[in-house]
């Protein structure tokens, strides 16, 4: 079993500035997407590529961040996390500085491969490390109070993005996310001690057995089903947002920064009511609901053509929401899952997670990115399917306590 106890000596001053330590660094694989949102057209245009090749950008990123996580997750049950946790970091900064001098699409993707890698276990380690901090019945609220400062920086930064393509060019992003990942490995080494690998651990079983055993949970099946299409229905809203916006509505990069602001600002007010409302209402259940909900509101408003600009935000606001819902709660039923294996779990549904997004978004964006009818009618399976994955979580989890 995890030990879920607070570490010895650890106040609740010290796990809130953990908590930030550990979000920020885990905001950094965000930050790579969202930075370059509003500059899918520029890199379009300079590498002279077209809408499906600019969205690779964003889709190659997340089969690396799926891969990675999947091969990492299993290592951080093994090993000390804070040299897994300074390695990733550093592959993280290389591969953003490759990024930026990118002459070429397929250098470009390269790059982003190995951004992703390293970006992957900062996303591995970070969860794991919180659940172990805090008792189960604080995990929700633990596992959003991190979503919270992962989506902070993000919310400001298809703004910060869409600033930096006007004024310098889309490659000063790269060059900007390369400083950060150092700075992180500096921080993680002077603030995170090696003695945190050092958790009581019972002998792990072969790695092919961990997979299988995690697989054959049906809680973590529905949990991983229900965050996997949620997280697709977001990136596929993503990649297609910003060629509807300067198409539709003739918005620059800057505007639609800031387009998308509101609808990151709508996911951190998620993450901050899901720890209260579990006490009333599942809020697996009712965010995958209302994502379905703003995937219809979408098609009926987009019915007759692309509608106002304010209209088209509401919907749009609301998938916002739900995706803070969504995340913390799926995260901790499949921390909870299978004990002793809290690394393959969660990194076993990143991967997925990440797999999912980036083949639906691959196969659905051009679709999406043509009209606001066509985005609505694309996430309408993706919100059903995530619907339908919340409900089999609690039947799972009934049929578990019967056995």
């Amino acid at each position: 079993m995890t030990n879920h106890a607070s570490p010895p000596g650890l106040t609740a001053s010290t796990l809130r500035g953990t908590i930030l330590l550990l979000g920020g660094i885990a905001a950094l694989g965000s930050l790579a997407t969202q930075l370059l949102i509003p500059a899918l057209p520029s890199i379009a245009s300079e590498l002279n590529v077209g809408v499906a090749s600019a969205q690779l950008v964003v889709g190659v990123f997340l089969i690396g961040l799926g891969g990675g996580q999947l091969m990492l997750g299993p290592i951080s049950d093994r090993m000390d996390r804070r040299l897994l946790l300074v390695l990733g970091l550093l592959l993280y900064s290389l591969g953003s500085l490759a990024a930026g001098f990118a002459a070429s699409l397929g250098l470009l993707l390269t790059a982003r491969l190995v951004q992703a890698l390293g970006s992957s276990a900062g996303l591995v380690t970070t969860r794991v490390l919180l659940n172990a901090m805090v008792p189960p019945e604080k995990s929700v609220s633990a596992q959003a109070s991190l979503m919270t400062i992962v989506l902070i920086s993000p919310a400001l930064a298809p703004v910060l993005g869409g600033l930096m393509t006007e004024w310098m060019g889309w490659r000063t992003i790269m060059f900007v996310l390369s400083g950060a990942g150092l700075i992180g490995a500096l921080v993680v080494l002077r603030k995170i001690p090696a003695t945190q690998r050092s958790e009581a651990r019972p002998a792990r079983p072969p790695l092919r057995e961990s997979y299988a055993r995690v697989l054959r949970n049906g809680r973590f099946r529905a949990a991983a089903t229900a965050m996997g299409f949620s997280s697709a229905s977001l990136y596929l809203f993503l990649g297609a947002a910003p060629f509807l916006l300067q198409r539709d509505y003739q918005l620059s990069p800057r505007e639609i920064g800031l387009f998308m602001l509101a609808i990151a600002g709508m996911s951190i007010v998620g993450t901050r009511f899901v720890g209260r409302m579990q006490k009333w209402v599942n809020p697996l259940r009712l965010g995958t609901l209302l994502a379905l909900v703003a995937a219809l509101l979408l098609a009926a408003l987009s019915s007759q053509g692309p509608p106002h600009i304010l209209l088209m935000l509401a919907p749009l606001a609301l998938t916002g929401l739900t995706a803070g819902m969504i995340g913390p709660t799926a995260i901790t039923h499949i921390l909870g899952s299978e004990p002793g294996l809290e690394g393959t779990a969660t990194s076993l549904a990143g991967a997925l997670q990440m797999g999912a997004s980036a083949l639906l978004a691959w196969l659905l964006g051009p679709f999406a990115a043509q009209a606001p009818l066509n985005l609505a009618l694309a996430l309408l399976p993706l919100t059903c399917v995530a619907a339908l994955g919340a409900v089999a979580v609690d039947r799972a989890g009934r049929r578990r306590e019967a056995v």
